[in-house]
């Protein structure tokens, strides 16, 4: 164990600290609620400075073994420098950048007055890309709306893609922490707490997101919307209410198979 290790509660750590069902002992559950969704070693020793630390190692390895948290990431390796820079303003796309992305939205922006809806697919590898796991392709989507991310959920893994999901500021962070990667990430601007555009330029400045495809999936549908997020790196860009089989198509581009 190092003291950079992030744990995070897993669905049954949450479940015990919402109802309090008593399967765990008080000491243990003391350090199970200290938990949250970005808990280095380090942080929780603060916390409890009167605990021996050979003792509150031991409750957190056994609150791992148990399955009441994970380790989600270590600091140093996963570069969570997202965690730091993710309140701040990110910097503006160059002029080149904004040009190039104007330009790519000109025949879209009609395709959305006739058709109702836009997709337009900027980032296309030469080459069929390598799922992380070595299995299927897994895609992050990043909505908060719950409904929406459903609809989203479902429609991926009818396409036999594996799904990861997060709603919010702690969850986005956690899910960017863990290993391996996603794939693919289809997102929304609009996130409560969260500026989506700012989060799609620190994903692009990060050294492990660089190049991961981002599909923008949101409701604004005028240009400067599509230019802004084109011109900070998104790979595309489609308009809700989405076409299920258009967002298969798009991640199909994205990941070089069609």
């Amino acid at each position: 164990m190092t003291d950079s290790i992030v744990y995070v509660r897993t669905k049954k750590g949450r479940a015990e600290v919402d109802s309090g069902t008593g399967a765990l002992a008080k000491g243990l559950r003391s350090v199970l609620a200290l938990v949250d969704d970005h808990s280095t070693y380090a942080e929780i020793r603060t916390k409890l400075t009167s605990v021996p630390e050979e003792k509150l190692r031991a409750a957190i390895d056994r609150l791992v073994a148990e399955g009441y948290i994970e380790a989600a990431i270590a600091s140093a390796a996963a570069g969570d420098d997202l965690d730091f820079t993710l309140d701040l303003p990110a910097p503006e796309p160059s002029p080149e950048e904004r040009a190039r992305a104007e330009q790519q939205t000109i025949g879209g922006m009609r395709s959305l007055h006739q058709a109702g809806y836009y997709v337009n697919i900027t980032s296309r590898p030469g080459h069929r890309l390598r799922a992380n796991s070595g299995g299927k392709y897994c895609v992050l989507i990043v909505d908060g709306d719950a409904s929406n991310s459903l609809l989203l959920a479902r429609t991926l893994m009818l396409a036999d893609l594996e799904v990861r999901t997060a709603s919010n500021r702690d969850e986005v962070l956690r899910e960017l922490g863990k290993k391996p990667l996603p794939d693919a990430i289809v997102m929304d601007t609009v996130l409560p707490k969260l500026n989506g555009l700012n989060l799609l330029s620190r994903l692009r400045q990060n050294e492990r997101y660089a190049s991961v495809p981002i599909i923008i999936v949101t409701a604004n549908r005028a240009q400067e919307d599509v230019v802004a997020a084109l011109a900070r790196g998104a790979s595309g860009y489609m308009t809700k209410p989405f076409k299920p089989e258009a967002l298969v198509e798009s991640i199909n581009a994205v990941f070089g198979l069609g």
